[in-house]
């Protein structure tokens, strides 16, 4: 919490996969952070930027690089949020294998702060359904989320955020939820190949959308992309394709729905 120049290089931390609550590293209200060439098994987050209310003395988030990782989690391998009380932004995730995990990257803002400036690029992320009585998360392989914890709350924004040189083999689409379209804005997919596919013995069809006050889960919704309230999305030359035993059980490739200036372009 509140640190600076932070160089983490090189260790393995195994945490049990049925203990919650066993995040791997949380670099909260920290400038400066690297954290290369790990390997983490984690029960909840492995790596998950945060800005809590406690610590708001310590300023932004920002300036991180997480490159060169090995991530197994029941939760999510790379999380920004969801304490996000200060700004998070100039964040780079490159060179990553997700495997094995319930919920690849996951961008969660429930408070005033922010999330801008956000790059990832050349990961490959394999999900898979876990109980949803026990975890957080649907499977999805990338889930970008904006809502207000509370009533009271009055919610930042999600900007400038780029996913490039994807590979996602998963049980669930790609989800992006907002409050509003003034919530989630300029986002863009390039490059990005998503393949559903069984993998677990678990039931799908529905995206979980906790913590906030208004919605927590989404049921008998199942697409390829889920997109509500947001605004300037881009897929660009991005491949969607699903299993013979998946693709019947698919609503439709894609929900679009109360979202302003979303372009699908040279994809299929």
């Amino acid at each position: 919490v509140g640190c600076k120049d932070v160089l983490i290089d090189g260790i393995r931390i195994l945490n049990n996969l049925r203990m919650g609550s066993s995040d791997g590293i949380d670099p909260d209200h920290c400038q400066n952070v690297r954290i290369v060439n790990c390997h983490i098994e984690s029960a909840d987050d492995c790596i998950v930027l945060k800005n809590t209310e406690s610590a708001m003395e310590y300023g932004n988030c920002e300036n991180i690089v997480i490159a060169n990782c090995t991530l197994i989690s029941t939760s999510a391998a790379v999380k920004i949020g969801t304490e996000s009380e200060a700004l998070f932004r100039n964040i780079v995730v490159q060179n990553c294998n997700i495997s094995r995990t319930n919920r690849g990257i996951s961008l969660q803002l429930r408070d005033a702060g922010s999330i801008e400036n956000v790059i990832f690029s050349n990961i490959n992320i394999e999900t898979r359904h876990f109980s949803r009585e026990h975890w957080w998360g649907g499977a999805e392989p990338i889930a970008i989320t904006a809502l207000p914890r509370k009533v009271e709350t009055k919610l930042g924004e999600i900007r400038n955020v780029q996913f490039q040189n994807i590979n996602c083999q998963s049980e669930n689409g790609i989800l992006i939820y907002g409050a509003d379209t003034s919530h989630i804005q300029k986002i863009s997919f390039e490059n990005v190949n998503l393949k559903l596919m069984e993998g677990s013995k678990w039931s799908g069809k529905y995206y979980d959308l906790r913590p906030n006050h208004i919605i927590e889960k989404i049921d008998n919704a199942f697409s390829m992309i889920f997109a509500r309230g947001a605004s300037g999305v881009r897929f660009i030359h991005c491949r969607m394709e699903a299993d013979e035993k998946v693709q019947e059980l698919l609503k439709t490739d894609y929900s679009i729905v109360n979202c302003q200036d979303v372009i699908v372009k040279e994809s299929m």
